[in-house]
């Protein structure tokens, strides 16, 4: 009896382990607002993932084992998660020792760079922002100065305002940079072309294949009628022992 019932036991468990399938990490250590970006991007692209919350190390996304590939693919292809960019009290933050003038114009180039890269990053639509920012440079030897130049580079969708915007995001790098002149600014766009699309999902009817159907309710008619089996031979069993116990009273 117990045998049967272990069996039963471990066909119920392998069918549920069947129906939910092997998920693994495709990501962790995230912020709720890039997991949640992370978790729409990947189920508009036809990808079943679930958001995890671990505690104190933030949200982790686990996708199916054999979209494991895909998923990679579209996280990539999206520049996901988002670059994390640092402000200019983040970089001149917790200074130990006097910098030099070039560690201080470094550290100034850097953190204009990254408050432009994060300002242009919000625009909508846009997939990657990147600016490069050089400081005025004093050549001692030669007594040359080579004015202040920005770089930035933007990849977008197709439907985002920045090819409306390229003159108002030069004029907004000038004014963020000392002494930029804003023809001293260049900016380099990229139309974001996605490659990795969500499927077509294809409408079935039951007709398209008649045997699915029916192997799927065979399966299930089958089932129960293992349970009612078990129940039927439990009851036997019982009734068959009330018996015996009430034929020894009588004798």
């Amino acid at each position: 009896m117990r045998g049967i019932s272990r069996m039963v036991l471990c066909v119920a468990v392998s069918a549920l382990l069947g129906l939910t399938g092997c998920r693994q990490e495709l990501y962790s250590g995230l912020t709720e607002a890039d997991a949640n970006e992370m978790l729409i991007t990947l189920l508009k692209r036809g990808v079943s993932a679930d958001k995890v919350a671990t505690g104190k190390t933030g949200f982790t996304i686990e996708v199916e084992e054999e979209d494991m590939v895909r998923a990679l693919e579209i996280i990539k292809e999206n520049s996901l998660p988002r670059a994390q960019f640092q402000s200019l009290g983040t970089v001149f933050s917790g200074q130990g020792m006097i910098a030099s003038q070039t560690e201080e114009q470094a550290r100034l180039a850097f953190a204009l760079s990254q408050e432009l890269s994060a300002s242009f990053s919000k625009i909508a639509g846009v997939i990657d922002a990147r600016v490069h920012v050089v400081l005025v440079q004093h050549d001692q030897a030669s007594g040359l100065t080579t004015p202040p130049s920005a770089a930035v580079f933007i990849r977008h969708t197709k439907d985002s305002p920045v090819p409306d915007m390229i003159a108002g995001i030069k004029d907004t790098t000038a004014k963020a940079v000392p002494g930029l002149q804003i023809d001293h600014v260049a900016v380099l766009t990229e139309l974001f072309q996605e490659s990795r699309l969500a499927p077509k999902l294809k409408v079935s009817h039951w007709y398209d294949n008649p045997w699915a159907v029916t192997g799927t309710v065979l399966a299930v008619i089958a089932a129960l009628a293992a349970s009612a089996v078990l129940i039927a031979y439990k009851l036997g069993l019982r009734l068959h022992r009330d018996q015996t116990g009430h034929d020894k009273t009588e004798g």
